[in-house]
């Protein structure tokens, strides 16, 4: 999970992405349940306080 949140992070750096509503650690908790366990993104998303678009990109 932390490989994965450094990977996160670096994505982000590189693109001069300063602000997400979620760190990069916590969104490095819903990449594999939306990857590997079938989880919809809308529902992650009330399970951890944000709104549907932050999980969803759009």
């Amino acid at each position: 999970m932390n490989d994965l949140a450094d990977l996160i992070r670096g994505r982000l750096k590189k693109i001069g992405s300063w602000w997400r509503a979620l760190p990069a650690g916590k969104v490095a908790g819903i990449v594999p349940a939306v990857l590997c366990c079938d989880q919809r993104p809308g529902d992650l998303a009330g399970g951890n306080q944000v709104h549907r678009t932050t999980v969803t990109g759009g």
